[in-house]
């Protein structure tokens, strides 16, 4: 059999055919197997032939290729289909990409852009599925002699309200830590739009999330797997959409469907959110089982945390859900942490001390502190004793009573502003 990428073009206008044949023909590692002049030719060649590309224009009389593309999603779901179009507007790549599509190239295109596309979708494509082995109960006492996790799926949400607070860098190395102790750990880049995970663990997002919202329907925990990506820990990852406009593409529904499946496959899933609150961001904090707060010894911090926490009480979280982290602490600060625990009346369940040199480097060279040469420093320790804090001091086996079950199909707006004087705490 081949090792040829096996490509076919399709396009209602035989001279673009016939360019995008002429782009591909000095290509060692490509192959046009077949050219189609519609939708419906299309479809039917998919089927005889069985590419690993299709080239699908968008616009054709007769069936388009945004429906070609779903009748192949169907019939040749192994097929990886590249939208092409003279539309850029953002609507376009929404319906390419929810009927399947793996990318998007604008016409014109150069050779370059055409077979850079291709080699990435193809490299994307979730054709081999990893199934994680969990580690044993001897093997985790083999490495610490501690018990295994209480239960499985215990979903922590990193967030803060602002910007720039250091969630990414908890993330990653609390979820790193945890696996590296033995905990069957996956964690999921929720900033879907600017995720940093992949360049903080140095790995590269051959598949992201986008990958598993056109197949909901099949949606089971071989294909789900499939697309995670396993760091040298031990940890699996969920990447972010490999472009901002893709994020898009995952809606509130489709993800509480796949934080179920997830929930059933680890002993913990933690969640690098973003600072912006939508709908998709606020199923994610209400299937969580816990929130770390993060907060920093700053005024506009402070307020961001507080109208947080006013927030957590309209939708109805447990207090025992929302869980308070300093992060950067220093004594150099003239608000002490102590300050911060007083004034929001929470306590403060862990302090990340202030390293900026040591966060840098680690992100720039993809090596979490917590297993490069700096675990040693303050700081590595302080994220080891998190992920210590985080099996052994919350009981997983209290079940937290989730009173925002009432309110999670109320629209966000109505979520939000929908619950009376209380409101009126979230834009003070």
């Amino acid at each position: 059999m081949s090792d040829k990428i096996r490509v076919l073009i399709v396009d209602d206008l035989p001279e673009t055919r016939e360019n995008v044949r002429k782009l591909l023909q000095f290509e060692s590692d490509v192959e046009v197997i077949a050219q189609a002049g519609n939708g419906e030719q299309a479809v039917e060649l998919a089927k005889q032939h069985r590419p690993d590309i299709i080239l699908m224009d968008i616009n054709m009389p007769g069936l388009d290729g945004i429906g070609a593309s779903q009748a192949i999603g169907q019939h040749v779901p192994s097929a990886q289909i590249i939208i092409m179009s003279v539309q850029s507007e953002a609507d376009y790549l929404r319906r390419a990409m929810l009927a399947g599509a793996r990318d998007f190239l604008m016409k014109p295109f150069s050779g370059d852009e055409l077979i850079t596309a291709i080699r990435r979708v193809h490299t994307m494509r979730p054709a081999v599925r990893e199934v994680a082995v969990p580690a044993t109960t001897a093997e985790r006492h083999d490495r610490g002699g501690r018990a295994p996790a209480p239960r499985e799926g215990n979903i922590i949400s990193i967030y803060s309200p602002k910007g720039g607070s250091g969630c990414s860098t908890i993330a990653v190395n609390l979820s790193v830590a945890l696996a590296d102790q033995g905990y069957k750990t996956l964690l999921i880049d929720g900033s879907l739009q600017f995720g940093d995970v992949a360049i903080m663990l140095d790995l590269k997002p051959s598949r992201s999330i986008v990958d598993l919202m056109d197949r909901m329907v099949d949606l089971d925990v071989d294909l789900v797997t499939s697309v995670l990506v396993t760091h040298e820990s031990g940890l699996r990852v969920l990447m972010a959409p490999p472009r901002p406009e893709m994020a898009d593409l995952v809606t509130e529904e489709k993800m509480k469907a796949l934080l179920e499946i997830l929930r059933t496959q680890f002993e913990f899933i933690l969640i690098d959110n973003s600072a912006s609150l939508n709908d998709v961001a606020l199923s994610v904090l209400d299937v969580s089982d816990r929130i770390f707060l993060v907060t920093q010894q700053s005024l506009p911090t402070l307020k961001n945390v507080s109208r947080f926490f006013d927030l957590a009480n309209t939708l109805d979280y447990e207090r025992s859900k929302v869980l308070l982290i300093v992060n950067r602490a220093s004594d150099k600060q003239g608000i002490s942490v102590k300050d911060i625990g007083d004034t929001l009346k929470r306590p403060v369940i862990a302090t990340i001390p202030s390293d900026e040199d040591a966060v840098t480097r680690a992100a720039d060279q993809g090596r979490p502190l917590v297993t490069s040469k700096a675990r040693k420093r303050p700081i590595s320790n302080s994220l080891t004793k998190l992920a210590e804090l985080t099996v052994t001091e919350f009981d997983p086996k209290k079940d937290i009573e989730d009173k925002a079950q009432k309110s999670a199909r109320a629209p966000f707006w109505k979520r939000l502003f929908g619950f009376g004087r209380q409101s009126e705490a979230i834009g003070g």
